[in-house]
C-alpha cells in the first residue's frame, strides 16, 4: 500500500455508519497492562493499573456496545473503569464518554484547551455530534489537563502533552508498561490527520492559517520521545490489525518496534507537506473519497461476522 495515505480521508462511509456492528472487532492483549478494546474505525485502550482501569479514548455512542463487549470479553468488568481519558475533542473518541460516566461512575479527563472550546462553542460541537444523522454527546470532564500533566492509578502513570493541529488542544500520551521482566514504553500521538487544518475547516472553528505551523511544531515536540510500542488513536495509523495478525500466527512482540515511532512522525511529515502545496479545490477533491475500504481489505479483511450478502457496499 505504498501510495495509502493513512491521515486522508478515512472515514466509513454512510452504508457503514448506518450499520455500525459491522465494525466490532476482537478485543486483545497488546503488550504489559495493555488492551485493545476499538473497532474498525477508532481505537480504544484499556489500561489495568492493579487499581482500576484506565480507558483511552471512547468510540461513538453509537458503538457503545461494542465497546463494552470487548471489555467484558477480555474479563474486566466495565464498572472498574476509573478514569476515562480523552486524547482530543472529536466525537469518533468522546462520543461514548457521557453514557459510560453514567454506566460506571468514571472520572473523565481532557486537555483543558479542547474542553474550553468545547464549553464556548456548544452549536459547533453539536453540529459535529450529529453529523451523518447519528447521536454524540458534549461533555464536561472532571478534570482539565496542562501539558505534562501526569494520570497516576495503581502501577500506571501517564504523562499526557499538549500536541495541537488536529485540535486546538489535542494531548499526547506517553507511559510504561512492564511484560516478562522487561519495562516498555508506550506511545500515542493523540492527534494526527489534517483535514481540520484546510481552510473551510479552520475558518469554521474561528481560527487562522498559523493553526498550521503549530501541528508542525507539536510533531518536533514529540520527536525525541522514547517510544518502544506505539499506538495509534486509529488502527490505521499504527497498522494494529496487522500486528494482531502476526501476534496470532506467533509473533509474540509484533507490537513492540522501537524504530516506529520515528517512521511514523516522518511520514506524518511528509504527507503533511503534501498537503500544504494543495489549493483548496484540490484539497476538497482529497477528501472527497473516503479510503476505509483500501484500509480495511488489506488490514481487516475478516470483519466481524463478514459483510451480509445483501448489503451493497462500495468497493476498494
Amino acid at each position: 500500500m505504498s501510495n495509502f495515505n493513512r491521515f486522508g480521508n478515512m472515514s466509513p462511509p454512510p452504508e457503514l455508519m448506518r450499520r455500525s456492528y459491522l465494525m466490532a472487532e476482537e478485543p486483545f492483549h497488546i503488550v504489559g497492562n495493555v488492551y485493545f478494546v476499538g473497532n474498525t474505525w477508532c481505537s480504544s485502550h484499556l489500561i489495568d493499573t492493579g487499581d482500576g482501569l484506565i480507558l483511552l479514548d471512547t468510540p461513538c455512542l453509537p458503538e457503545l456496545a461494542y465497546l463494552l463487549d470487548n471489555i467484558w470479553r477480555l474479563g474486566f468488568d466495565p464498572r472498574q473503569i476509573k478514569y476515562i481519558l480523552v486524547s482530543h475533542a472529536h466525537m469518533d473518541h468522546y462520543g461514548a464518554v457521557r453514557a459510560l460516566v453514567h454506566l460506571t461512575g468514571a472520572k473523565t479527563l481532557m486537555g483543558e484547551v479542547d474542553a474550553a472550546d468545547m464549553a464556548e462553542h456548544p452549536e459547533r460541537f453539536e453540529r459535529m455530534n450529529l453529523g451523518g444523522g447519528r447521536f454524540n454527546e458534549n461533555f464536561t470532564p472532571d478534570i482539565l489537563l496542562k501539558d505534562g500533566d501526569v494520570l497516576e492509578l495503581g502501577n500506571t502513570k501517564i504523562r499526557c502533552v499538549l500536541t495541537p493541529g488536529h485540535t486546538i488542544g489535542v494531548m499526547s500520551h506517553f507511559w510504561e508498561t512492564e511484560e516478562d521482566g522487561k519495562t516498555y514504553h508506550v506511545g500515542i500521538y493523540g492527534g494526527a490527520g489534517f483535514v481540520t487544518l484546510s481552510e473551510d475547516r479552520l475558518k469554521e472553528c474561528g481560527l487562522t492559517v498559523d493553526m498550521r505551523k503549530v501541528f508542525a511544531q507539536s510533531i518536533d515536540k514529540v520527536w525525541d520521545e522514547k517510544v518502544d510500542v506505539m499506538l495509534g488513536n486509529h488502527p490505521f495509523h499504527n497498522d494494529t490489525y496487522e500486528k494482531w495478525e502476526r501476534v496470532k500466527k506467533g509473533e509474540k512482540d509484533a507490537f513492540i518496534d522501537p524504530t516506529e515511532w520515528h517512521r511514523y512522525l516522518q511520514e506524518l511529515r511528509d504527507r503533511y507537506q503534501e498537503f500544504l502545496k494543495l489549493s483548496p479545490e484540490e484539497i476538497k477533491k482529497m477528501y472527497e473519497k473516503s479510503y476505509f475500504f483500501v484500509y480495511r481489505d488489506k488490514a481487516v479483511p475478516y470483519l466481524f461476522g463478514g459483510i451480509p450478502e445483501d448489503m451493497a457496499l462500495p468497493e476498494a
